[in-house]
Formats: structure tokens, C-alpha cells, sequence
């Protein structure tokens, strides 16, 4: 049992602009993409394709509903509200629920816990005769609201077998159930419906053994609508004397059947239809011809309001009385996709392209999503029309001297630049170096970016083995675009890069100036240095690394994450742990060039494991304290310490509000600390402890200040230079604390030194580099 706590609250008309407390997290996902609506008295809870979120008719706020505050689960696949036993059921697609009843919620697990093969997705609630319905992937499950517990499950399918239950209804003579093949029916009050024999397929009724999306009762009629994945092919048919007709035969693209306060809603693409009475004239609402709507589902209020989960705005509604609809919903990224995260000092830039694992396009509208000012902004093709020449946006990359001028790369569309979020180039084959893969054709596949620290763009970009390709591409400060051939010993022979894959990956610039590059499909790492002169290819090098160890034995060459911590160390990710190079400056003096893994002791005396030697790492990412935060395939998030060999946090969506273990990207952002990760299934953030360091005290603050009644959190000490010495005591100077900042923030708890909470009043913050030459003081207040 968990309380909803109201963690982010989004009024409609201002977004709060604030800080999520040091070990807090907060998720960013798609609220506009409304998908299913349930008013329940003063609250209208809305489902999209991101969440859920809560709309306050009495301080029009929206409240996002989420893991981070009480929800059990990430994917939302039913919503329904019980007025007679006040309850609102959630379902998820992986079988989990939750009730919400006075603000708490319970949850039930039952059916996510139970070990089958085949979909466990709660598709549809619906509540009959004083009983709740569960129409689920592979049959009806009736549930006990009260008891809060399964009461029963029907698997219907042929021989007891499972079969996707989309919805159910009843006449008050047969319970009806709307399926992928077809629809099913039993004996309302048979005692046994546990037994499959006591259901029949109905035969009589057209395309009777395809799909039927939705059925519902109303006036007296059974309507059931046949789902035909083609446009303008929906039927909802009517068993009218026996005989199953087409009800209206203009109704080909309906989305949803709701029998809400006695009247019939049928969500149509670009409009709403209502009717009081069976086959009665429809009014309609949020009606338009152009794509400026897609209701998905629709509701009234007791007050004669009309609310409409709409695929584009969200939540929609129209008050009785009135012409004019108002739509809500929270701040967020368009998609939950996420393949490539970059952050730059107080912002955030997600793409939401993708490969598949055969790196083949996922057709991907090119689209960039900005996070400033703690708020996005989606920028599309109705802003950047180039955007319509580019799909999978996969990488990301920000000029480290001037982050407002920040570079996006496509799998098929080139380069795009933009400054301060405004568009600048459009990158392709006919002003910079860049080649397409096919000839005569803009497609042009970037694998990786990254803007160097003399502001130069380097860009990685595939094309077709064995032709001629220069797939290192740089474009200077000038303006002017460069390209390399790549020429090194491959599998003992010297040859030009193109010769011997198509493809090359995520690129970094270590400090030292060495190009590192991923070779994707098990073929290793690159190292290329032009000597700080570009344009003498005279003196570039070139070298390929096979991940091997200390012997020379083949780690593993299947490598999916790259980058440099502070000590000039690379740190590569592979799908048999982590390694990391030493020395790097000798990279191309080295005949061999192995990797070191780290040790971890297991729970065997004497014996240890190489660090997560049994994961798949997707990202990595260093924090302003040098500690390394590694993001898996499937066993969620690692922090590990500077040198890696301390496991200081392991985050999962088992114990935490990680919305899944698969790991796609993780960024840090500088100033804060918040630590930005990619799942499959959203982007979330955690607030860490350590934040970029600064050459000199640097707008140095306290976060919160003042310490309110009540606050039980840390307090931040945020804008120092490195790893500063911070000492924090009451105004007469009894020293209350002490530590040390990891990077540029320093953490206290608000307890002295016997972990007592200290007493209200003001208390100072002295802070000072390593040997003292740099000094500030700050201040605390705490109100007790």
C-alpha cells in the first residue's frame, strides 16, 4: 500500500520552473498523446502513450502520475473507475494492477507474477452486475475489488486455451466478449464459466473470426466493432432480431465505444459522435476535416461534460452550454523513444531515432526534443521543415565552447545544426563532405558525433563495404568539411577502413586529442590522431584495437558504449562487462594494446568476477566526482566508484522508480548533477550527489534554502570549485559538519556531528580548495 504523492505538479498555464531535490527522481515522458480518459467527481485522469496524469477542475493543475510517486508499474494498458465502490483500477500490460481508492493505492500482482508464456496485458475493465471484469491477453479474470484479489480466471480459447480478450459486455442474458478471433459467449450466470465448453463462438456474424476491438450494450442491442487494421474498413455491427447488421455504414475508422451516462460516444478520427437513443442522431464533437484531432476515447461528466483523450492535445473538453474546447496536458517530450541523450550546461537534447540490431532504419520522423528551464520543447517539421528530410535522429552533438550550438545526426538525413534551438544548416552531400550509401540519393548514415575542444565537428559516417568511402568526416571551426580514409592493419592487413566494414559507430575526442571510434558488429575499436593538423594527413595515425586482456586473449569485440573520465582513462562497454585502457597516449606506439578489467570479489574466498561480466553495457557516463554510472541491457543501472571497483548504487525497476533495466543512453547534466537515463520505455532522472566542479567559486548556493518544517532530505551546496573542503557551522562558529564536495556539490543532512537535526537559526558555509588559496562563504537558514 502507497500514498500518491503529488511530486510534480504542472499547472496549465505555468510550467514550475524548480529543482528536484538531491536523490529524487522525476520522469519525462508524453503527455499529449491521449489515449483513454475516466472522470472520477472533481479529478479526470488521463492515459497517453507516456502516462498518466490527473486534471484538477478546482485549481486547474494537471498532476503526472508515475513509479516516482506510487504507481507499481510503467505501462499503462486500462483505466476504468468504479463509482460503486469508489475505486479507480489500473492495469498494466504486463498483468500488474493498482487501485486507487482515497488516495492510496494497493496493488495487485498476482497475474504479473505468475509464470506463462503469452501476453498478460490487461486490455479493458469493465464492471457487471457487481462484479469487475479483467479482459486480459489470454482470457477474463474476474477480481475481487474489495478483497483485493483474484476471485477467477476464464481461459475461453479452443480446449481452455489462452486467447486476447479485448473487452466484454452483457445483455443480462450472455456476458459477450470481444476478441482477436472473433466473439465469444457464455451464460451470464452459469456457475461455471471457468469451463470452456460453456463458451461458443458466435458464427453468424460477419468476419467472425477476426478482430472485434470494443462491444458494448446500448438501448437494449448488442454493438460490437470489427478492427480492420486497413483505413476506411471498421464496422460496427448491431445484433438487431437475431441477425447481426451494419449499424452505420459510415462509421469505418472508430477508435473507441463508450456507453457513458446513458448516451453512446463512438471516438472516430477527427471527431466524437453522441447519441441518446439506439440509432438516435448523433451530435458531434471536436469535429474537424485536417489532422488537427484524434480523439481516442471520450467520456461524460455528471455535470454534462464532455471529456476526450485525444492523440494529439491530450485532454480535451467542452462544458455544456458552450462552444469553445480547452485542452491540458503535462510538459514532456513527444515519444518516450529515446536513442541518444546530450546535456549541456542547465539543458538537455534527446532524439528519438533508432537502428534495428541489424543497424536498418526504424523510419523515424526526424524530430528534437530540448529540456531548459525545466521545460520541453519539441521541435518538429512544423518548425524545421529540413526535418522532413531526415529519420532516425540518433546522435547528438554539443559544442563544448559554445553549447548553444549543438549538431544532430541522422541515419539516413546527414547533419542538422542548430543555435539557441534555431536552425542553421542542413548538412549533406552537396555542401560538406559527407557521402551518401546510395549514390544519386540523400542518404546519408551518421554513426556517431562529437565536437572537439578546438570546436571541431568530427562525424563518423557508413556506407557499403569494399567502396571507396571516407567514413571520418570533420567540419572546422571555419566552416570548411574534411574527409579521411581510415587506412590501418585489419585482421593483418593494411587497408582502407571501407574495405573492411560498412559501418563505424559512436565517436569520443579523449583529451590527449585521439579520436576514439566503435566498430560495430563485433569488429573492435579505432583510434585515429591527425596530430593537431588537419589538414597534413601526413602525420595522422591510425590504429585498430581488438579488446583483448593482458594475454592477448579476445575479450570482446561486440562493443556498445564509449568514454574518457577524468584521469584520461577509456572506458569501453561491451556484452561481457567493462574494460578500460591505460596510457592511451601510447596507443599507436604499442604493438599490443590490451585492456584491463576490473576485479570484483565474489562471495567465494579468494575468488572474484570481472566487473558485470555477465551484462550487456549499453552506456556510460562520468559524473563530476569521477564515478562511473553504467547502463545495462538488462540489469538496469550500475554507480560505481572512481576506480570502479565499489558498487555504490545499482538501481532496478524492482527497487526504484526505473521505468525498465534495459539501459539505452545515460548523460549527466553538469550544473545539477541529474543524471538523465534512456530506457525502452522513457526517460527518467535522478538527482545525484556530485556535480561538475569549477575552477573558482562560482554562484555557490544552497539547495533548499531555507530549510523548511518537516523537510527530511539533503541539502545541497552547489557551484564549488573541486572537490572543496566544506565546513558548515552555527553563528557563533561551533563547527556542526564537515566533508568534502564530490566534484562541485557537497551534501549535508542537516544533522551535526551526534546526528542530531540542528536547531533553527542561520548557519554558515565555508568552503576552500585543497591548499586554501580559494575561499567562500555562504549561508543556511533552517526553520524548525
Amino acid at each position: 500500500m502507497r500514498t500518491i504523492i503529488n511530486c510534480f505538479l504542472i499547472l496549465c498555464f505555468f510550467q514550475v520552473k524548480s529543482q528536484v531535490p538531491v536523490g529524487q527522481w522525476r520522469v519525462h515522458l508524453p503527455y499529449s498523446t491521449g489515449i483513454n480518459v475516466e472522470p472520477v467527481g472533481d479529478k479526470i485522469y488521463c492515459l497517453s502513450t507516456g502516462g498518466l496524469f490527473v486534471y484538477s477542475q478546482t485549481d486547474n493543475s494537471a498532476t503526472t502520475l508515475s513509479k516516482v510517486n506510487g504507481l507499481s508499474d510503467v505501462v499503462i494498458s486500462a483505466l476504468q473507475y468504479i463509482p460503486e465502490k469508489n475505486v479507480l483500477i489500473i492495469g498494466y500490460e504486463n498483468g500488474n494492477i493498482d487501485l486507487i481508492r482515497n488516495n492510496t493505492i494497493y496493488n495487485i500482482s498476482d497475474i504479473y507474477r505468475k509464470q506463462f508464456t503469452g501476453s498478460k496485458s490487461i486490455n479493458n475493465i469493465n464492471y457487471i452486475n457487481g462484479e469487475t471484469y479483467l479482459s486480459c491477453g489470454f482470457g477474463i479474470v474476474v477480481l475481487d475489488v474489495d478483497k483485493q484479489e483474484i476471485k477467477d480466471t476464464y481461459l475461453i480459447g479452443q480446449n481452455g486455451t489462452y486467447l486476447n480478450v479485448l473487452e466484454i459486455c452483457t445483455d443480462n442474458v450472455f456476458l459477450y466478449a470481444a476478441t482477436s478471433t472473433g466473439i465469444y459467449k457464455a451464460q451470464l450466470n452459469d456457475p461455471n464459466l471457468v469451463n470452456f465448453a460453456n463458451w461458443s463462438l458466435i458464427s453468424d456474424i460477419p468476419n467472425k473470426n477476426k478482430k472485434f476491438s470494443h462491444i458494448v450494450y446500448f438501448g437494449n442491442h448488442i454493438l460490437a466493432l470489427y478492427d480492420d487494421d486497413g483505413w476506411d474498413k471498421d464496422t460496427l455491427y448491431t445484433l438487431e432480431n437475431s441477425t447481426w447488421i451494419n449499424y452505420d455504414t459510415s462509421i469505418k475508422n472508430a477508435q473507441n465505444l463508450v456507453v457513458s451516462e446513458n448516451k453512446l460516444l463512438i471516438a472516430n478520427i477527427y471527431s466524437v459522435a453522441s447519441c441518446s437513443t439506439y440509432k438516435g442522431t448523433y451530435n458531434l464533437y471536436y469535429s474537424f476535416t485536417s489532422a488537427g484531432s484524434f480523439p481516442k476515447d471520450a467520456e461524460y461528466s455528471a455535470d454534462g461534460t464532455i471529456w476526450i483523450a485525444d492523440n494529439i492535445s491530450g485532454l480535451v473538453w467542452q462544458k455544456p452550454g458552450t462552444l469553445n474546447y480547452e485542452h491540458v496536458f503535462p510538459n514532456g517530450p513527444l515519444q518516450t523513444s529515446t536513442i541518444s541523450i546530450a546535456t549541456g550546461s542547465d539543458e538537455v537534447f534527446v532524439v528519438p531515432g533508432g537502428r534495428d540490431p541489424s543497424w536498418n532504419n526504424l523510419f523515424k520522423q526526424g524530430e528534437i526534443y530540448w529540456f531548459n528551464n525545466q521545460n520541453w520543447t519539441n521541435i518538429t517539421a512544423s518548425q524545421i521543415s529540413e526535418l522532413n528530410q531526415t529519420i532516425d535522429m540518433c546522435e547528438i552533438a554539443i559544442n563544448p565552447k559554445n553549447p548553444n550550438q549543438v549538431y544532430f545526426g541522422s541515419w539516413g538525413g546527414g547533419v542538422l545544426e542548430l543555435n539557441n534551438g534555431n536552425y542553421i544548416a542542413h548538412y549533406t552531400e552537396d555542401n560538406s563532405s559527407l557521402q551518401s550509401v546510395i549514390p544519386g540519393a540523400p542518404y546519408i548514415r551518421v554513426g556517431g558525433m562529437v565536437v572537439d575542444d578546438d570546436e571541431n565537428l568530427w562525424v563518423t559516417a557508413n556506407g557499403e563495404v569494399n567502396v571507396a568511402k571516407n567514413m571520418l568526416n570533420v567540419k572546422k571551426p571555419n566552416g570548411q568539411w574534411k574527409s579521411f580514409a581510415l587506412r590501418c592493419v585489419i585482421k593483418g592487413v593494411l587497408q582502407n577502413l571501407s574495405s573492411a566494414t560498412s559501418d563505424i559507430g559512436k565517436i569520443i575526442s579523449a583529451q590527449n586529442g585521439i579520436k576514439w571510434m566503435i566498430l560495430p558488429r563485433g569488429l573492435g575499436l579505432l583510434a585515429f590522431s591527425e596530430n593537431g593538423t588537419i589538414d597534413n594527413e601526413n602525420d595522422d595515425t591510425t590504429k585498430y584495437i581488438s579488446v583483448t586482456d593482458e594475454n592477448g586473449d579476445i575479450i570482446s569485440n561486440n562493443i556498445y558504449a564509449i568514454a574518457e573520465d577524468k584521469d584520461g582513462l577509456i572506458w569501453v562497454g561491451t556484452d561481457k562487462g567493462v574494460v578500460f585502457y591505460s596510457n592511451t597516449e601510447n596507443v599507436f606506439e604499442s604493438s599490443s594494446f590490451n585492456a584491463q578489467q576490473i576485479k570484483i570479489p565474489n562471495e567465494n574466498p579468494g575468488q572474484a568476477n570481472f566487473l558485470l561480466e555477465a551484462e550487456t553495457v549499453n552506456a556510460i557516463a562520468i559524473d563530476g566526482a569521477n564515478r562511473k554510472w553504467f547502463g545495462t541491457e538488462s540489469g538496469g543501472v550500475f554507480m560505481m566508484s572512481a576506480d570502479a571497483t565499489q558498487e555504490l548504487l545499482h538501481f532496478t525497476k524492482e527497487n526504484s522508480p526505473l521505468l525498465s533495466n534495459t539501459i539505452l543512453a545515460i548523460s549527466i547534466e553538469p550544473n545539477s548533477g541529474e543524471v538523465f537515463i534512456a530506457t525502452n520505455k522513457g526517460l527518467i532522472s535522478y538527482r545525484s550527489t556530485a556535480t561538475e566542479g569549477e575552477d573558482f567559486f562560482h554562484n555557490v548556493y544552497a539547495f533548499p534554502n531555507p530549510v523548511k518544517p518537516g523537510y527530511e532530505g539533503v541539502i545541497a551546496i552547489c557551484g564549488l570549485v573541486s572537490n572543496a573542503d566544506v565546513k558548515i557551522s552555527d553563528i557563533v562558529g561551533n563547527v556542526v559538519f564537515q566533508t568534502k564536495a564530490e566534484g562541485g556539490q557537497a551534501i549535508w543532512n542537516g544533522r551535526n556531528f551526534a546526528g542530531e537535526k540542528v536547531q533553527t537559526g542561520v548557519y554558515l558555509v565555508f568552503c576552500s580548495n585543497n591548499d586554501g588559496s580559494k575561499t567562500y562563504v555562504t549561508k543556511i537558514l533552517f526553520i524548525n
